[in-house]
């Protein structure tokens, strides 16, 4: 977070006065990581499975 720390606790001016500003414990919660495409995780490890087991059947010698 070095590149942030100018403005991550900068006060901003309130356009609604009757909001309370979220403690930054509880906004770090909205960006925890999630996974937007359904499935997606899986066909990634099964590529790399595939691409693993391709490469261990290859002479490495053969990409140097």
């Amino acid at each position: 977070m070095r590149n942030y720390d100018d403005i991550i606790n900068t006060e901003w001016p309130l356009k609604n006065s009757t909001r309370v500003k979220m403690p930054l414990e509880q906004r770090a919660k909205i960006f925890l990581p999630f996974s937007a495409l359904a499935g997606y995780d899986d066909a990634l490890k099964k590529a790399l499975e595939e691409k693993q087991g391709e490469s261990s059947r290859v002479d490495i010698r053969e990409n140097l």
